[in-house]
């Protein structure tokens, strides 16, 4: 998630302009299957790769600390497959998913609804409290 700057900061500011075409500092958000948050990662630059602040956060650094046996995280596309993170598989240029990939894909998306809700929950309460 983007949290958006007013403007640039005053030292390394093109490491937090996004694709998005604005300054913003990055967190990471892990969330149960309650849409409630159970840690997070904030600070990193705008323009950081999902995927590297994942890999190189508190929860994958020290990830005996964080996970059981048989425990893991569920992603998307932006985040490659580890010993705790479960991604999407990815399409290949030139090729379909096979069918049981695409049938993993759509379960997996049905789950994942719960963290864009849980990003949704955050963002309107965020907002309600600029209103302030």
């Amino acid at each position: 998630m983007l949290f958006p700057l007013a403007f640039a900061t005053s030292q390394n500011s093109e490491d937090y302009f996004t694709r998005k075409r604005n300054y913003a500092i990055k967190g990471l958000f892990i969330c149960d299957d309650a849409a409630k948050i159970t840690c997070m990662e904030m600070g990193w630059p705008g323009s950081v790769y999902d995927n590297w602040v994942s890999a190189n956060s508190n929860v994958y650094l020290s990830k005996e600390k964080y996970f059981g046996n048989k425990e893991f995280l569920l992603g998307d596309l932006a985040f490659s497959a580890s010993s705790v993170m479960v991604p999407t598989f990815k399409k290949s240029p030139n090729a379909n998913l096979s069918e049981t990939r695409t049938y993993f894909n759509t379960k997996l998306a049905r789950i994942g609804i719960k963290s864009e809700h849980c990003i949704g929950l955050l963002k309107a309460w965020f907002q309600h409290l600029q209103g302030r």
